[in-house]
């Protein structure tokens, strides 16, 4: 469950991996159209964590520090996997042509 940006009212978010969900979510109580936001230090961490794989591999004391901080770094991505932040989605852009289809033809 997520906060909706909004009406700070909770969101069940769907799976992560579930993309046809994510492009539908909204929130139950204002309506306003969802979309999650990009995890903040994914990237970051999963540098670190090579970083750390080399750093192992200067005694046990660094490998047994290396390991405690890989485990860390797994345990936070997988709370940011779980718990997404969440952020209003953009309007749609007006379109520039309208097909008045309705009209009978002449």
């Amino acid at each position: 469950m997520a906060k909706c940006p909004a009406c700070e009212h909770e969101v069940v978010t769907p799976f992560v991996l579930n993309v046809d969900k994510w492009r539908w979510l909204a929130c139950p109580h204002c309506a306003a159209r969802l979309e999650r936001k990009n995890p903040r230090y994914t990237m970051a961490m999963s540098g670190f964590f090579i970083a750390l794989l080399s750093l192992g591999r200067l005694g046990h004391r660094f490998a047994i520090v290396a390991e405690a901080l890989m485990v860390v770094i797994i345990v936070v991505i997988t709370v940011e996997f779980m718990r997404p932040q969440l952020q209003l989605r953009k309007p749609l852009p007006k379109a520039e042509v309208e097909l008045k289809i309705s009209d009978p033809p002449n």
